[in-house]
């Protein structure tokens, strides 16, 4: 079979592309046509004065005919290749009077023959094909136009750029340049033409002609202008893109318009497409506007699109260049120098032009042909004699003769034939020819003629009847009747733009008359008529079908083709038909009851006087009048009308269990005929065939807008989104009169999902607007709501009231109301602990809440440094407290109000003296006292003793931000804390994550890959294994990077909960062991977290062992220190997620708590820097065997002398410099362990191999580094690492190092400054 079908498939492409040439003689002579015999397929020819040229298939070129530039002469019998355009991939040849061009796919440009003018684009003679370069140098840098068509005259050429501009080079005035010099050897763009859409070129002995595209009209009262587009850029880009020049790459190709279209998909089968095809060269495919090319880009040819998005045919045809005999067609014999429109052809819809040696052609739309210039051998077609304007050359009519001309015998032969196209030039003329296999070709014929014919009527009905009655005044008599018009003007101008640019070509009859089956030619009938041509297309589809065997997927194609337009004309049948019943139906009930139900696109589908259709339980005298339409359901009870949109109306079958009432749904007997016509009704609405769906199956989840008239939330409100069985479910929009609008997820007819709600505030003549979580029609979860007064709050609901964690941002920095609060809430109102930042105050308060008052205990900060921890009741501080001032000096007293004392206290000055007493005012404006001055003789003990009181009345860091935990417990799905399912947890967090990536369309690439690996719910139930421990490393850090994850959401939060409390006026000094202690309650609270989500992982602080045999761990002190015990803590798992992150604010407690110790050891630093090397060496006692000799700069070894500085242990202070840039004591730690090493390095060469550290030489060595190292802050850095430290590296390799370091501080510190 498949041999059969690769056999037939080499008959029909044998039988194809065949050329005949011959001699054009007088009127008594014999034509004797020559076939040209090559082994491919000829798809197009070129004829010049005295030689020719053949593209065939493959992209070869042949040349045949008197060569001068070569003195050869070739036979047309035997022509010979162009080698020189081999493998060039040619798509267009083209012939002047002495010279030949050739147009590759690329769009590179070809020159060979006579260049005595300068034709060929070269400076000397051309005997063979030249490339010839077309470059815009109008542009920085100059660029390669690419071309994509071709012609040439006498003595010139011209070129159409994909950019639809003309390049000419040659002589002569037909140029169309702005010059006076001749010849013209590089091509030159034709600047009268620029900016104007060029279409098409033809070349005529010493003329030139060009098809312009209109400029549109300047219409300022258009609602949608056009887009801009680019200069040259096709308006059609909303279709398609331009066109490439393409070259047909197998033997399929259009014999009269219709273009076939081989498509491999396993089988051979073709698909029909017409194209437009230029006189002359009807082989090459020209792509046209509705058709992509194998590039993505269509030819620039198409109709301009109007204002209106309709197709237009606009277009003019412009000439210049030699008028002798009057082919400029501008009703003179005068030569133009420039490009000039032919006025009389403007809006005659011409969509080609051909020029000969003295005269011009020019084809319509409507398959009109207009000829001027010289008539000396009736070329014209025509009587008059030469013609200088535009005429249309009619064709007679003859009577039909069986009688036979003798002088056809000679092409009798051609009877078998498709004749696809003509060629003529000089004394030559030429046919390519299809034979007529099976009838294929002849079907295709007739398709493409009928096309022809249709589209001539439907033109002549645009213009004759449908123009006119548009252009009349709106008079109220003709509304109804243009409406109509206007909508089939439409059509026709669509179908008007699709032959036009496909198969249009000069039709086999003049005319044809379309009348009604009546013989009287009524308006109705010429609207309908169009419907009778898709049995045609059917019609010629099966006799094509009928050319294949019934097995082939050609038949099977051509024959669904055929099935699927017979279906579209029963279809637009049926509709005709219904629109006849409803205009029978509205003419028998007219009246002002039933006037406001007439729509021009409503249709009667049945009505209860004809179908039966009754309401259960109705009343003894009710009336009731049902009308179904094709858009809702119709209800008429006496006068009263109730109209359902079958988009929002659900038709179920009543069943015992039918309970429930809504609006929405409706319920009918099964037996009941309405039943399947509702179903029918809704599918088709729905964007269903309407073909009839079972009973209850129709679409129970669709998209529709409905307007709500009964009581309740959304009475009167406006509603458009996603429906289920009658019930608002999925997305939507609601609108209520009150400009109330919500947008996002209902469930259940209910707000619920995420979602957004603005909801005006008409005091404030300013909206509110919630963005957030919604349940059962209410505000519940985590959302953000902006109120009209300024206000913004951040965090969780219940029930439509603030509850759990939040935040609330009240007025602006430059009000006096400027405060933001950050803690518990319940039931609306502040209860739990938060942090109040009174901004204006300079304040702020972090401490307990009841009711929205401060009670409980707190610690309360000023901007002015004055520290205060103590008890609140009533909002005011009252019962014992300790004050602390900027300058350390503490007061411990019982207060009565804020900042007022009434009672005992103890007043500690900053140098230790103490006064004990009774005390009474307030601490802004002075004290009154009545006790004791002590004055203690030891003042640094006391001192420190007075700073570790700090923080007795303060609120326990383990309670703190218990709401913030609750939350995240929430969100895995559990009602407590530990108190849940795990597996319910783990697929909470991945519908989360799929639900936020869905939602969530601005996300980058790398946030799209986090996230989809996180929707993967990892292995949390094995036991935890050294390997296991990284994966689940690897899991919580892409966790903690999104806040979509429950557990980057807490992580977010916490971060922002601690800057809030210790950033601005938090940064106190006294809050820094408050701060440390807080971060260690994260610790805890979150790993408990991380421990229900992995139970696999141990207690914090136990051993985990990778082996099952421990080996002892040996402290070496040359540092190589190696260990198979991995200890799995809090600190270790999870302070390198959450540090970085907190590190600004603690860190800069850090540095404010050790700021006076800092300035002795920077002082001290400053110092010693300033001594050599040697001389620091020697200062800080460094043994002389420890001193470097050599020291290496860019490669090359120099020797350390007296005066060198910062020469010695470089490497090992460049590391420990490091320790600024980490943020976790475990990578600080690293850093000091590097150090070590790098420092043992150094020191090896000039030692033995068996050397060991002791601590007497190790300390002063590394002394000298911390120095040379110079680090700011280095005592926060100790301070940090010695709190946050893990345990269990306080006594190992790790915290000696340590303890070394911060024994360099201390020393330093320490050091004499004499």
């Amino acid at each position: 079979l498949d041999h059969q079908k690769s056999s037939k498939t080499m008959i029909m492409q044998s039988k194809r592309g065949l050329l005949h040439i011959w001699r054009s003689g007088g009127l008594g002579e014999q034509l004797s046509p020559e076939r040209v015999l090559l082994s491919r397929p000829v798809l197009q020819a070129a004829l010049g004065e005295h030689h020719g040229l053949l593209l065939t298939q493959g992209g070869l070129v042949y040349s045949f005919g008197e060569l001068l530039w070569r003195d050869l002469s070739v036979p047309v019998s035997a022509p010979v290749l162009e080698v020189a355009l081999q493998g060039k991939t040619v798509v267009r040849v083209a012939a002047g009077g002495f010279h030949c061009g050739a147009l590759s796919e690329q769009g590179s440009v070809y020159m060979w023959g006579e260049n005595t003018a300068g034709q060929c684009g070269q400076t000397e003679k051309v005997s063979e094909p030249c490339p010839v370069s077309v470059v815009d140098s109008e542009v920085v840098p100059p660029v390669t136009v690419r071309i994509i068509d071709l012609v040439c005259g006498r003595e010139h050429s011209l070129a159409l750029s994909a950019q639809n501009e003309l390049w000419a080079w040659g002589s002569g005035c037909q140029l169309g340049l702005v010059t006076n010099t001749f010849p013209v050897w590089k091509p030159q763009k034709v600047e009268h033409l620029a900016g104007r859409h060029v279409i098409q070129v033809a070349c005529g002995a010493y003329h030139s002609l060009a098809l312009v595209r209109s400029l549109p009209p300047q219409n300022f009262n258009t609602q949608n202008p056009p887009e801009k587009k680019e200069r040259g850029q096709s308006p059609h880009s909303s279709v398609t893109d331009r066109a490439e020049p393409s070259v047909v790459d197998d033997a399929h190709y259009c014999p009269l318009g219709v273009e076939l279209s081989e498509v491999i998909t396993g089988e051979r089968y073709f698909i029909m497409r017409p194209c437009v095809f230029v006189p002359g060269s009807p082989r090459r495919r020209r792509p046209c506007a509705c058709r992509r090319s194998s590039a993505g880009r269509t030819q620039a040819a198409a109709p301009e699109e109007a204002g209106d998005g309709l197709p237009s045919l606009d277009t003019e045809v412009w000439s210049w260049g030699r008028g002798s005999e009057g082919q400029l067609g501008h009703g003179d014999q005068l030569a133009r120098l420039q490009p000039l429109c032919i006025k009389s052809l403007t809006g005659e819809e011409v969509i080609k032009v051909a020029a000969g040696s003295h005269h011009s052609l020019a084809v319509t739309a409507q398959c009109q042909v207009y000829s001027w210039g010289s008539n000396m051998c009736g070329q014209l077609g025509h009587v008059n004699s030469p013609v200088t304007v535009p005429k249309q050359a009619k064709v007679k009519k003859k009577k039909k003769t069986h009688k036979k001309n003798p002088k056809q015998a000679v092409l009798s032969g051609f009877f078998l034939f498709i004749h696809s196209s003509v060629y003529s030039g000089g004394q030559s003329c030429a046919v390519l020819a299809d034979q007529n296999i099976m009838g294929f070709i002849s079907a295709i014929h007739e398709l493409a003629s009928r096309e022809r014919q249709f589209y001539c009527w439907l033109s002549s009905v645009k213009k004759l009847l449908l123009t006119p009655i548009r252009n009349r005044g709106n008079r109220t008599s003709l509304k109804t009747l243009r409406e109509i018009c206007a909508r089939f003007d439409r059509r026709v101008n669509k179908y008007v733009h699709t032959v036009a640019e496909k198969i249009i070509r000069p039709p086999l009859f003049s005319s044809i008359s379309y009348q009604s089956t009546s013989g009287d030619l009524d308006l109705v009938s010429l609207l309908y008529w169009p419907l009778q041509q898709l049995h045609q297309y059917s019609r010629v589809l099966l006799k094509l079908a009928s050319c294949y065997d019934v097995l082939t997927v050609e038949y099977q194609s051509l024959h669904q083709g055929c099935s699927q337009y017979e279906a579209l004309s029963l279809s637009l049948l049926r509709k005709k038909k219904d629109a006849e019943t409803t205009f029978i139906f509205w003419k028998t009930h007219s009246g002002k009851t039933t006037e406001f139900l007439r729509l021009p696109q409503r249709r009667v589908m049945c009505e209860s006087s004809n179908r039966s259709l009754t309401v259960q339980n109705a009343g003894r005298f009710s009336n009731h009048w049902f009308i179904l339409f094709n858009d809702a359901l119709v209800h008429t009870q006496f006068s009263t009308h109730h109209v359902y949109p079958l988009t929002c109306l659900w038709v179920k079958p009543v069943t015992e269990n039918t309970t429930g009432k809504t609006s929405h749904l409706l319920f009918l007997s099964p037996q009941n005929k309405w039943l399947r016509s509702l179903n029918q009704a809704v599918d088709q609405i729905l964007g269903g065939g309407g073909q009839g769906s079972s009973p209850g199956v129709t679409a129970m989840t669709r998209t529709a807008s409905y307007k709500f008239t009964g009581e309740g939330r959304f009475k009167d409100a406006q509603y458009t989104g996603s429906w289920l069985a009658g019930r608002i479910n999925g997305r939507g929009t609601m609108k209520w009169p009150d400009g109330r609008t919500y947008s996002g997820n209902f469930k259940n007819g209910l707000e619920d999902g995420y979602g957004e709600c603005i909801m005006p505030n008409k005091l404030l003549n300013k909206p509110d607007s919630y963005l957030g979580q919604w349940r059962d029609g209410k505000i519940h979860g985590f959302g953000k709501y902006k109120y009209a007064s300024g206000e913004v709050y951040e965090g969780c609901f219940c029930d439509g009231q603030r509850h759990g964690y939040g935040m609330l941002s009240s007025g602006k920095l430059a009000r006096t109301s400027s405060s933001v609060f950050i803690g518990q809430w319940v039931h609306d109102r502040k209860t739990g602990y938060g942090v109040y930042d009174d901004i204006t105050r300079g304040e702020k308060y972090m401490g307990l809440w009841l009711d929205d008052q401060r009670h409980g205990n707190a610690v309360v900060v000023t901007q002015y440094g004055v520290y205060y921890e103590g008890t609140f009741k009533d909002n005011k501080m009252s019962g014992p407290g300790l004050l602390v001032s900027d300058d350390d000096t503490a007061f411990h007293a019982e207060f009565s109000d804020d900042w007022t004392v009434n009672g005992k206290g103890v007043l500690t000055l900053a140098n230790g003296d103490c006064l004990d007493g009774l005390f009474s005012g307030e601490w802004n404006t002075g004290l009154k006292v009545v006790g004791t001055y002590i004055k203690p003789v030891v003042d640094e003990t006391e001192n420190k003793d007075r700073n570790s009181l700090l923080g007795q009345y303060a609120v326990a860091a383990g309670q703190r931000w218990s709401c913030v935990f609750e939350e995240c417990w929430s969100r895995l799905g559990c009602d407590a804390a530990g108190k849940g399912d795990r597996t319910v947890a783990w697929e909470n967090i991945a519908v989360t994550i799929t639900t936020a990536r869905r939602h969530s369309p601005d996300l980058n690439r790398s946030q799209t890959k986090i996230l989809e690996s996180l929707e993967f719910i990892p292995h949390h139930g094995d036991p935890v294994t050294t390997s296991n421990y990284d994966n689940i490393r690897r899991y919580l850090t892409k966790a903690c990077e999104t806040p979509l994850h429950p557990l980057g959401w807490l992580v977010e939060t916490l971060v922002t909960v601690y800057r809030m409390t210790y950033v601005g006026v938090g940064s106190n000094r006294r809050l820094l062991r408050q701060a440390v202690l807080e971060v260690q309650a994260y610790l805890t609270h979150f790993y408990s977290i991380i421990r229900f989500l992995f139970p696999g992982l141990p207690d914090d602080g136990e051993t985990h062992l990778s082996i099952s045999l421990i080996l002892e761990c040996v402290l070496k002190f040359a540092f190589s220190f190696s260990s198979s015990v991995v200890v799995v803590s809090c600190s270790s798992l999870l302070l390198p997620l959450l540090l970085p992150r907190l590190y600004p604010p603690l860190f800069t407690l850090y540095c404010l708590q050790e700021e006076q110790d800092e300035a002795q050891y920077w002082e001290r630093i400053l110092r010693l820097n300033k001594q050599p090397d040697q001389s620091l060496l020697s200062f800080l006692g460094v043994q002389e065997k420890f001193w470097p000799v050599w020291m290496s700069i860019l490669g090359e070894k120099k020797q350390i002398v007296s005066s060198s500085k910062d020469a010695c242990f470089v490497s090992a202070v460049e590391t420990l410099q490091q320790i600024s840039t980490t943020f976790t004591p475990s990578d600080k730690l690293l850093v000091i362990q590097k150090t070590f090493e790098e420092l043992t390095q150094e020191v090896k060469p000039m030692l033995d191999g068996s050397f060991l550290w002791c601590m007497d030489d190790l300390f002063p060595l590394f002394l000298y580094v911390v120095v040379r190292a110079r680090i700011r802050n280095l005592g926060a850095e100790v301070s940090l690492i010695e709190d946050l430290m893990d345990p269990n590296l306080e006594h190992g390799e790790m915290g000696l190092m340590f303890t070394t370091l911060k024994a360099c501080y201390i020393q330093i510190q320490q050091e004499s400054m004499t």
